[in-house]
């Protein structure tokens, strides 16, 4: 039997994305829990969360056959996702709200397909960076910044480490 077929695979699928929505359940519940001065229960919200996260990991995992994708794959996918959410998804259920006469509702969707349409266009441009080899080097010098220590340099490429935290490379980008 192919695995993508078998009733486990999509018992994968399904453990993954309930995992996923327990993690980001459980960090409002923590904001919650914090703001009404619950520290604890707050800090468990929390803990849940992470692990929550790292049980979503593991049926990934399974579901890519051992290995998870990589950056370029799931810009990819997010990239599907957010242009789904933004042109699709939420223009009908803007449309659904205005029709029934809730119009902050319809509001409310409309801006967050927006907000999905340039997360979308964040993704493309660095998919496109990612695919082009030029995450940490462009074809002309511009100022790179450290995002750990606050460092500012000029050049094509980010340095291999920074020179003044001893950060990698990967702690570069640029400077706004």
């Amino acid at each position: 039997m192919d695995f993508q077929q078998s009733r486990t695979y999509q018992n994968l699928l399904q453990a993954y994305e309930n995992e996923l929505l327990s993690s980001a359940r459980y960090l409002i519940y923590e904001d919650i829990a914090r703001n009404e001065g619950y520290i604890e229960i707050g800090n468990i919200y929390e803990t849940t969360a992470r692990n929550d996260k790292e049980h979503a990991r593991i049926w990934l995992r399974r579901i890519n056959q051992g290995t998870l994708p990589n950056t370029a794959t799931v810009l990819q996918e997010s990239i599907q996702v957010e242009s789904e959410m933004a042109g699709e998804m939420y223009q009908e259920f803007a449309r659904v709200a205005r029709e029934e006469g809730y119009s902050d509702i319809a509001a409310l969707f409309s801006g967050v397909a927006n907000i999905d349409y340039n997360h979308g266009f964040q993704f493309t441009e660095l998919y496109e960076n990612v695919e082009n080899n030029q995450v940490f080097c462009k074809p002309e010098p511009t100022l790179w910044i450290c995002m750990q220590c606050g460092n500012v340099m000029s050049g094509e490429c980010a340095p291999v480490i920074c020179p003044v935290c001893g950060f990698p490379q990967g702690y570069y980008r640029l400077y706004d």
